[in-house]
């Protein structure tokens, strides 16, 4: 085999493993199906660029001048010196291995790539997991369909391919799409120019019909973006429209065609006054998702305004937001929790304070201007049009970070990454700095070695615990509390200690132990949750559930008003410090404790619990006032009960009033 081909593929598979490979791993072992595995196929590739970069005879470093690489590279030291400050130190530091692998990755493709190198891996690799994508989401559409009309947006959830949500799908093909339009205008193969153009159309139906209202935005703010820039070429009297013309107009036909077919799947296949009601709600902010975003940046907010500048630490806004309760939330029902507030820069903001803020907008803003530069800057159509793409993907991600959460994401970030790349070699091309020095060479290549195969045992031991998490979730749905502890102990490690919904492992522990009567185990395991996750009103409930058992009421009286403090309305644990007072005979701040519950609630215990504190009490003033003789009048209905209790509610008549009339009544 020539050895010019054998370079070109060792050069081209590590960009084809990172960029049609990692998108397409996915694990039915682990509770998020994405993460972790595309995290471990992430450090088997950065050990392939690792091989490759030490062979490399010449030692020259290219790009670490560059501002982009810079500022990544303070965020990455600044978000490691924050792990000072932490509470979940499983997660924090899972984090931060995860900002050092793509800082790790930009270098990497910095010192092996040159701009042209990467520029052809990229586009052609996109272009290929495009099409795979495309096809995948239309066949997954079509199976949806075969039920009856779609309900939007509910029916396209269910659209999601490798990604675990439909979201997420959406805007990694929305970042491809920029790509293969530039491959269909660019490529000299008229068959692959074809394939692009087909797929790049499948791929703007299925934008559309999926309904992702942050996609959407991200489609209308590119349309005029190109329209900016086909007018600021008309003012340069710049011949790029000229060159482009007959591929843009067949371009421009085919989409319009597609947003026609679009329009017309929403009227044919599709519950019509629904979609109707999802696109009139983009802009409303007093119901649905958008209601809830403004909810969570206001909690988002709260947690800066504690501790602005260096924020509350890594992983730690899933725990800080819990202290602020869930009151007006979809996750008031207290079984999902928020994990993110569903925009990036507030998250990171909130976690590593202004600094750690700045650091990751700045570097936003370093690659927008350095897109915008190389635009301005290219003689050559063709490359002006594909930083015209970059500028355009760079656009999407920063909207995409503004309404959801793409830096948790690694698929999102790997393609991030090698954007920041690309704008760096293409300014920076002839820019190296040359070594003769092989020692540091070597040592480099074992610090960073040992990065990677560190990262890879983190996120491998991750792995196998949420796995064993998973097998003791699906245990409890099915109550077999033993074989929840025994799957929390496999699965219990310094590497993972609170599942993806924030809520700490022990606490799946402490209530299989609670189940099996043994209260004391489940005393220990949920104080271990409670030291991980001090907000978490299960948490503090079941503790204070667990020291009932064991007679420490006190401690539970505490606890119960803890959460309420917190939830004001979490009706289980009112009911169940009403239960404590009332078995300690003190049916006042029993009474008293069952105002934490609606008075419509549709709970089963509610009635019940007033009749019998309600009937205490009564008894109670009875036989203080000598009329032990009305006790055996008093109604066995819980009925009567409750309607008393709402008299005693709404207008305010005290327990001894709604006696004297009942004794009125019994003479």
């Amino acid at each position: 085999m020539p050895q010019n081909l054998i370079s070109l593929i060792t050069k081209i598979l590590p960009l084809f493993g990172l960029l049609l490979v990692i998108p397409l791993l996915s694990s039915h072992a682990t509770l998020d199906p994405g993460l972790l595995i595309k995290f471990l196929g992430l450090q088997l590739i950065l050990a392939l660029l690792l091989v490759q970069w030490v062979v490399n005879k010449q030692f020259k470093l290219s790009g670490l001048k560059s501002s982009l690489w810079i500022v990544w590279l303070l965020f990455a030291v600044y978000t490691g010196v924050r792990l000072l400050w932490g509470n979940s130190y499983s997660d924090s530091i899972f984090e931060w291995l995860k900002i050092l692998s793509y800082q790790l990755l930009l270098f990497l493709l910095l010192q092996n790539y040159s701009f042209k190198e990467l520029q052809k891996g990229i586009t052609w690799s996109l272009s290929f997991l495009g099409m795979v994508l495309a096809v995948w989401g239309l066949v997954e559409l079509v199976e949806v369909m075969q039920s009856g009309k779609l309900s939007i947006p509910l029916s396209t959830y269910q659209v999601k391919t490798v990604f675990g949500h439909r979201n997420l799908y959406a805007e990694i093909l929305f970042l491809i799409l920029p790509f293969q339009i530039y491959m269909a205008v660019t490529e000299k193969s008229r068959l692959f120019s074809i394939l692009n153009v087909t797929f790049s159309n499948l791929s703007l139906f299925l934008l559309i019909v999926l309904s992702n209202r942050s996609v959407w935005l991200s489609l209308v703010m590119i349309t005029l973006l190109f329209t900016g820039f086909v007018l600021w070429n008309r003012l340069q009297k710049s011949t790029f429209l000229k060159d482009l013309n007959k591929p843009f107009r067949q371009i421009g036909i085919t989409f319009s065609a597609t947003l026609l077919l679009s329009i017309l799947f929403f009227v044919f296949f599709t519950i019509t006054n629904e979609a109707e009601t999802h696109a009139g709600n983009i802009l409303k902010i007093d119901n649905g998702s958008g209601k809830d975003r403004i909810e969570l940046w206001k909690r988002t907010l709260q947690i800066m305004n504690e501790k602005p500048i260096f924020g509350c630490g890594a992983a730690n806004w899933k725990i800080e937001m819990l202290k602020y309760g869930n009151k007006g939330l979809v996750s008031e029902d207290n079984v999902t929790y928020y994990q993110r507030p569903h925009n990036d820069f507030l998250w990171i903001a909130s976690e590593y304070g202004l600094i750690g803020g700045i650091l990751y907008l700045l570097g936003f803003l370093i690659a927008f201007y350095l897109a915008w530069a190389q635009i301005k800057k290219q003689q050559e159509t063709h490359n002006q049009l594909f930083f015209l793409s970059v500028l355009f993907a760079l656009t999407g991600f920063a909207i995409f970070s503004f309404f959801s959460f793409p830096h948790e994401r690694i698929v999102s970030n790997i393609i991030l990454f090698t954007l920041f790349a690309l704008l760096i070699k293409g300014n920076t091309e002839t820019e190296t700095t040359g070594s003769k020095n092989r020692t540091l060479k070597w040592m480099s290549f074992l610090l960073l070695a040992l990065l990677v195969v560190g990262s890879f045992y983190y996120g491998y031991q991750r792995y196998t615990s949420e796995s064993h998490t998973k097998l003791a979730l699906e245990a409890k749905m099915e109550n077999q509390p033993k074989r929840v502890i025994e799957a929390i102990k496999r699965g219990e490690s310094a590497f993972y200690l609170m599942d993806p919904l924030s809520t700490p492992l022990s606490w799946y522990e402490g209530l299989a132990w609670y189940q099996i009567g043994q209260p004391d185990s489940a005393v220990h395991c949920f104080t271990k949750a409670l030291a991980l996750n001090p907000y978490h009103v299960h948490v503090i409930n079941d503790l204070a559930s667990s020291y009932v058992q064991i007679g420490e009421n006190e401690q539970a009286i505490s606890l119960y008003k803890k959460a309420l403090k917190i939830y004001p309305e979490f009706e289980e644990s009112a009911l169940n410090l009403c239960a404590v007072y009332f078995n300690e005979h003190q049916n006042d701040s029993a009474l008293s404790a069952l105002s934490y519950l609606d008075i419509q609630t549709s709970n089963p215990n509610f009635k019940p619990y007033i009749k019998a504190i309600l009937k205490a009490k009564i008894i109670s003033i009875l036989t203080k006032q000598g009329k032990t003789e009305l006790i055996h009048s008093l109604p066995d209905d819980p009925e009567w009960y409750f309607l008393q209790y709402k008299i005693h509610k709404i207008e305010g008549l005290s327990i001894e009033n709604l006696i004297f009339d009942f004794s009125k009544q019994q003479k």
